[in-house]
């Protein structure tokens, strides 16, 4: 994935100081654990991704067992199976796991460190367990900032239940860890003063907490019921609550809600950070606190096996078919993109162009150099509108395949539209879209562009300001449309630069308005003599609706400039649910 393709390229370095200065300090927000790691590893293994991924995925393994050790600790043995069952077979903590990144570093670390306090508060430590805590602590602190964060809260909260004798021994394993983590401060100080992640992640919504939650139940209303059946049977049957050490539900449950609240008060009040990754780490403690409430004399011993055989399949039956989860990590979009166009170029041979849109093209390069494709024209998120459509104008072959990863503006697809309008196949995985499509009619190909009817009145020129409202037609965008978008295709005389091509959104009921956007010259190809001015949208970046909404589209010549509108055209492109598939519902 993405992530990983970008951690892996910045191992490319010739020395540990190049590697720490430049593939971390200057183009990472992480802490330098995880890339000293696969700094290393990578020398051994190469970027075969089975080695790649597999100490990170035996980790995630490892954080099953710990979730249930301390669950058992703290509660009884069938909350901490139940908890271990669910936290093995839903979609959110297999995923992270199968990363080559910190988060199941991160959380393996946080919980071996949560399974050490509970041995601090009820038994008498010794050297070796000032030495293991230390470093446990300073290994969590290495691979993610909230992962540092969250073992900072578990060491604060140690401070208040760790009895007398072992209060000098816990001071000292926090003074182990904190002289290691001294060689981490430089790092540690500049990405604090960067703040945020880039710029791309807006303010966390009013309900994030329940989408949250519903994420981590796989947005599945029957697991959901599933497990509350568990706890409702259970305080049914025996509505005591007792644990092991009375505060313990208390503290679960702080460990999920302090990193979330902090981050979304970071979020809000200074730059947005709050994602669902970012409570990768407490989650575990969210899972402990919510099975807590099952209480093991509800049931009898030999009918533990049948609960969590229920629960794992429940579980792993909303991850396999519900979420298609390993349909979607088997098939990502760098890799199947390339089969894609491995498939397309035996297939047409001369007739055919191919085409990506990447953040860093040379992710997508990765896999197509595999497969022997190395006439594919890159264009990286650097690049403009107005430098695809050079090369497109220039293209003579009849048949385009184009794809995008990273999410590109959706004015990449128009453009490609405009030139290559008769679609032959089209396909999504996460984050990512490829469409095969043809210049002309072609046979058994789907004609992705509608003619906007003209008037006769197609001169614009400082009398003009703004163009007809330009409505499609209620049958053009159903209910799965994603991408709508408009295109205008202009004469002049000389370059034109002041114009808009405007999209309104509005409530069909209230016709208050939804959205307003504006196609730039930043949005457009143009010449001396002639220009393509586009403007389109996502459909669900502002409405779950798109039958509850009307659309008009017109022309904003701002300053009044002479140009001729020759053509125009509506563009429209169904809802891939694998785009977003690993954290929207499919």
């Amino acid at each position: 994935m993405h992530d990983e393709f970008s951690a892996l390229f910045r191992t490319q370095f010739g020395s540990f100081i190049e590697l720490i200065r430049i593939g971390v300090v200057e183009n990472d927000s992480h802490p330098a654990g995880v890339q000293i790691f696969l700094y290393y590893w990578v020398k051994l293994t190469g970027f075969n991704e089975f080695w790649i991924k597999l100490p990170f995925a035996l980790m995630g393994i490892g954080s099953v067992y710990l979730v249930y050790k301390i669950s058992n600790q703290w509660f009884n043995e069938l909350s901490a199976l139940l908890s271990a069952a669910f936290f093995a077979a839903t979609q959110y903590a297999i995923f992270y796991s199968q990363l080559a990144r910190p988060y199941a570093a991160g959380q393996f670390f946080v919980l071996l460190l949560a399974i050490q306090s509970y041995g601090w508060i009820n038994f008498k430590v010794g050297k070796k367990h000032i030495f293991f805590f230390g470093i446990t602590a300073v290994l969590a602190a290495f691979m993610h900032a909230f992962s540092l964060a969250q073992a900072g809260l578990i060491v604060v909260t140690m401070l208040f239940f760790v009895p007398t004798h072992n209060r000098k021994a816990l001071w000292l394993a926090i003074l182990l860890a904190f002289v290691i983590y001294l060689l981490h401060i430089p790092v540690f100080w500049h990405q604090l003063k960067a703040g945020g992640i880039g710029g791309w992640l807006g303010e966390p919504a009013p309900d994030f907490f329940f989408r949250f939650v519903f994420y981590g139940f796989n947005y599945s209303w029957y697991l959901l019921l599933t497990a509350f059946g568990f706890v409702f049977i259970s305080l049914l049957v025996r509505p005591g609550l007792r644990t092991i050490h009375p505060t313990a539900r208390w503290i679960a449950v702080m460990w999920f809600l302090v990193p979330l609240l902090v981050a979304w008060l970071y979020s809000v009040y200074r730059t947005p950070i709050l994602q669902f990754s970012t409570l990768y780490f407490s989650f575990p403690f969210l899972v402990i606190f919510f099975f807590s409430f099952i209480n093991a004399e509800s049931f009898k011993p030999k009918q533990y096996g049948l609960l969590v055989i229920v629960m794992l399949v429940a579980a792993l039956g909303s991850t396999i078919f519900e979420r298609q989860h390993f349909k979607l990590m088997q098939h990502q979009g760098f890799d199947q993109m390339a089969l894609e166009m491995k498939a397309a170029s035996e297939k047409y041979a001369d007739r055919l162009a191919l085409a990506t849109r990447n953040a860093t093209p040379a992710m997508g390069e990765f896999y197509q150099k595999k497969l022997g494709l190395h006439d594919v024209k890159h264009f990286s998120k650097h690049q403009t509108i107005q430098e695809y459509g050079d090369w497109l104008q220039h293209q003579q072959e009849e048949i385009l395949g184009f794809g995008w990863t990273d999410y590109a503006p959706a004015e990449w697809e128009l453009m490609t539209a405009v030139h290559y309008p008769q679609i032959l196949d089209e396909d999504a995985w996460f984050n990512a879209y490829w469409r095969l499509a043809g210049k002309a009619q072609l046979t058994d190909c789907i004609n992705c562009l509608v003619d906007i009817p003209l008037s006769q009145d197609r001169v614009f020129d400082s009398k003009r300001i703004y163009g007809n409202a330009w409505v499609p037609d209620t049958s053009l965008i159903k209910r799965n449309t994603q991408i709508f978008g408009v295109a205008a295709k202009l004469r002049h005389d000389e370059p034109i630069r002041e114009l808009r091509l405007v999209i309104e959104l509005r409530d069909s009921k209230t016709d208050s308005l939804l959205h307003w956007q504006a196609g730039t010259d930043l949005s457009a190809w143009r010449t001396d003599t002639a220009s393509i001015w586009l403007s389109a949208l996502r459909f669900s970046v502002f409405t779950n609706d798109t039958q509850q909404c009307t659309i008009r589209s017109y022309l904003w010549n701002v300053s009044g400039e002479k140009f001729e509108l020759e053509k125009a055209y509506f563009y429209t492109r169904k809802d891939h649910p694998f785009i977003l598939g690993l954290m929207e519902p499919l």
